[in-house]
C-alpha cells in the first residue's frame, strides 16, 4: 500500500456494509468480532510504535507502524509511518 494511503473505512466482509463498531453486522447479521479485534490490534501497534519512538527505537517503531497499517489502514497510521521513515533518513 502506498504511503499516501487514505483512511480505509472498515466494512462487513460478507455484505460490505459500513462497520458501525458493533459485533454483528447491521445489514446481514455476520459476526464482526474478528474485524473489531483487528482494529484494536492495529491501534495497539500504533501506540507501541509511538512508545518505541520515545525510546529512540526507530526501526522497531517502523515495524509496529507498518504492521498496524497492514491490519487497518488509517490516515493517522499513514502519517505516523511517514514520520518514522523520515527519521530513518
Amino acid at each position: 500500500m502506498p504511503s499516501s494511503a487514505s483512511s480505509h473505512t472498515p466494512a462487513c466482509p460478507v455484505c460490505r456494509a459500513r462497520f458501525r463498531s458493533e459485533r454483528t453486522c447491521s445489514r446481514c447479521g455476520a459476526d464482526l468480532t474478528r474485524l473489531m479485534l483487528l482494529i484494536v490490534r492495529a491501534q495497539r501497534l500504533r501506540e507501541r510504535a509511538a512508545a518505541e519512538l520515545g525510546r529512540g527505537q526507530i526501526q522497531v517503531a517502523l515495524a509496529h507502524s507498518e504492521r498496524a497499517q497492514s491490519l487497518h489502514a488509517t490516515a493517522f497510521g499513514a502519517r505516523q509511518r511517514k514520520l518514522i521513515r523520515l527519521l530513518l533518513e
